[in-house]
């Protein structure tokens, strides 16, 4: 089944305990409704750019976060389209569940 509308953000979250580096988080929408999960990546929030919803520079640590990144948002629209393929209900949660195992 076809959903009406679906996001995949990226964002960065500040850890409970007072730190330069902020937690990865992804966020999956649809039909309006949100699931969201981190990471478990952490990254320098002075090093995010939160409109292209990547890591900034051209260090190797920049580039590793964000391949890890395309990386996870490939699996996502893969397992997206497998559940629309094999003609399931596609659900935030039923997306989240398949990344997470």
């Amino acid at each position: 089944m076809l959903e009406s509308s679906f996001g995949l953000g990226f964002f960065l979250k500040r850890p409970k305990i007072e730190s330069k580096e902020w937690i990865v988080y992804f966020r999956i929408t649809v039909d309006g409704i949100r699931k969201e999960s981190s990471t478990k990546r952490k990254w320098d929030n002075t090093r995010w750019d939160q409109r292209f919803e990547r890591a900034v520079g051209s260090k190797e640590d920049a580039k590793s976060l964000n391949f890890f990144l395309d990386s996870l948002t490939l699996k996502i629209n893969e397992i997206k389209t497998e559940m629309m393929y094999s003609g399931k209900t596609i659900t935030a949660e039923k997306i989240m569940d398949e990344v997470l195992g």
